[in-house]
């Protein structure tokens, strides 16, 4: 263990709205939280801003195409899915994080922010239901799923392939691709408004990540302050 003690400091742009949380000593830094601590948080970090940048991502996309155009529901489709998988990924990390903070005694299960955590990993970490859906219908897509799909649409008769407005290609949905998916994910409605609900809750994890990380630097014994002199 490092003898320093490194400060890390929420330093505030002169002038403007933007701010920094830095630490001038990063490899002291690191040393005192714990390398395993800094991974696992990093990790962390990456998937929780996802999440935050898809939350805009729809906003912006509602705001400048419309709630009942096409793009709308073609980049809404695909915001969820991308949730879907972000959050399996999200739940290993902090699998990861909760198992080093714990090796180390930094862990406070019982906080605000680990039983917010904890239940995402529950959730998508060990429920084979949720935990799959990566696998399935998120980063990769299964062929088996698509061929339920496709058999159930062939039932239908009329289905839409491709739909748009105008000729613009982000105008476009190629609207097939995502019917037969959801045709064949097999849940029923009762079912789909849960996944719905347990996605939309848990997209809001990114803000427990934060109270983690706070809490694990006062449990590490190292000074949050505000720097008052500039950067």
């Amino acid at each position: 263990m490092t003898s320093r003690t490194p400060l890390v400091l929420l330093v505030r742009q002169k002038g403007t709205q933007r701010w920094t949380i830095e630490t001038r000593d990063f490899a002291a830094f690191r040393q005192s939280l714990g390398p395993d601590v800094v991974n696992a948080l990093s990790r962390c970090f990456v998937h929780a801003d996802r999440l935050t940048s898809l939350i805009g991502f729809a906003y912006l996309s509602e705001q400048h195409h419309g709630k009942d155009s096409t793009p709308f529901s073609r980049d809404l489709q695909t915001m969820v899915w991308f949730v879907v998988g972000t959050l399996r990924e999200l739940a290993t990390a902090v699998r990861d994080l909760r198992s080093a903070l714990a090796k180390r005694g930094l862990l406070d299960p019982k906080s605000a922010p680990w039983v917010t955590l904890r239940d995402i990993e529950k959730r998508w970490e060990d429920d084979p239901f949720y935990r799959d859906m990566r696998n399935i219908v998120a980063f990769h897509i299964d062929p088996d799923v698509t061929e339920k799909g496709l058999q159930a649409l062939a039932n239908k008769g009329r289905v839409v392939i491709v739909e748009g407005e105008g000729k613009r290609q982000h105008n476009t949905s190629l609207k097939l691709g995502l019917e037969a998916l959801f045709m064949g994910c097999t849940m029923d409605i009762d079912g789909f408004q849960k996944f719905m609900s347990a996605v939309g809750e848990d997209q809001g994890g990114s803000r427990a990540i934060e109270e983690a990380f706070t809490l694990a630097l006062e449990k590490a014994g190292i000074p949050f302050e505000e720097d008052t002199h500039g950067a």
